[in-house]
């Protein structure tokens, strides 16, 4: 038996977008369902743990707020690693506890570490939504304050990197992420927009492309660069590297770039940028 769990706010329908009501919504009961049958798994191997796969619940009477409820499971079947449980809920409404839910659940037995391999967040490259703009723009300030691409902030350049809404006005930024996790971010622009340097006219140029520190060497900066090789639809790409920056400069070279000596430039005193460029059709190396 787990519980008894009190019903407060955070656990009603209203709130679990379940239904409108405030009373006992039926996801948080088949959640506290679930513990009982958690509890109730005995013994596993070494390493081992389980996984529902199967509910299937009648939800019989509302819950009001404040009420305590209790849930029961039992295994009433059992064949290698499956395990199926007869799950009950009862509230303290009334006269001794009232049934307020029934029915089974199925459990699988997994090797924990196998199975979390199997689990790892999927990585998704698309464009940023406004909602992300200030966590990109201090990923990226972040970034290449670690990195080569910032030595330090006397020219104001974090304001420029941290002013992802500026730039989304005339060019697409996209983000990458692992699960719920902002791992990286480019932005895309095309000859003549407000922004865009090297590029000449029918050309596609990328910058402000940044990986979070953490998640260094795991080849989401080639993955960003095929992104945007993608999405230049067969347009010559070009971008600019800053002195210095061998790491980056080996990656541009790895998907196929090469340096173009008159697209190298000076901005600013000290600060000289090796200008990079694929042209259209040349496949992808290594």
């Amino acid at each position: 038996m787990t519980g008894p769990f009190v019903v407060g706010g955070a656990d009603t329908a209203a709130a679990l977008g379940s239904g409108d009501v405030p009373v006992l919504a039926t996801p948080r009961i088949i959640a506290w369902l679930e513990a009982a049958t958690v509890e109730e798994s005995g013994d596993l191997p070494d390493g081992a743990t389980s996984v529902g796969t199967r509910v299937d619940i009648e939800h019989l009477l509302a819950t009001p707020l404040g009420a305590a409820v209790t849930t029961r499971a039992r295994l009433v079947h059992r064949d290698g690693r499956l395990l199926r449980f007869e799950v009950t809920a009862f509230h303290d409404i009334g006269e001794g506890p009232v049934l307020v839910a029934q029915g089974t659940v199925t459990r699988v037995v997994v090797d924990r570490e196998r199975f979390l391999e199997r689990t790892s967040p999927p990585r998704v490259i698309r464009a940023a939504v406004p909602a992300e703009w200030d966590e990109i723009g201090e990923l990226c300030a972040t970034a290449y304050a670690a990195g080569h691409g910032l030595a330090d902030d006397e020219d104001g350049y974090l304001d420029v990197l941290r002013d992802v809404a500026g730039r989304a006005v005339h060019a697409e930024t996209l983000v990458a992420r692992e699960g719920d996790q902002l791992v990286g971010t480019v932005t895309i622009m095309r000859s003549g927009q407000p922004m865009s340097d090297p590029a000449e006219e029918g050309e596609v140029e990328f910058r402000f492309m940044a990986v979070a520190p953490d998640a260094w060497g795991r080849g989401l900066g080639r993955a960003l660069v095929e992104a945007v090789i993608a999405r230049a639809g067969g347009a010559p790409v070009v971008c600019s590297v800053i002195e210095g920056n061998e790491p980056a400069a080996s990656l541009y070279r790895a998907c196929g770039f090469t340096h173009v000596p008159d697209r190298d430039r000076e901005p600013v005193p000290g600060i000289v940028l090796r200008g990079y460029r694929l042209l259209p059709q040349q496949p992808l190396t290594g």
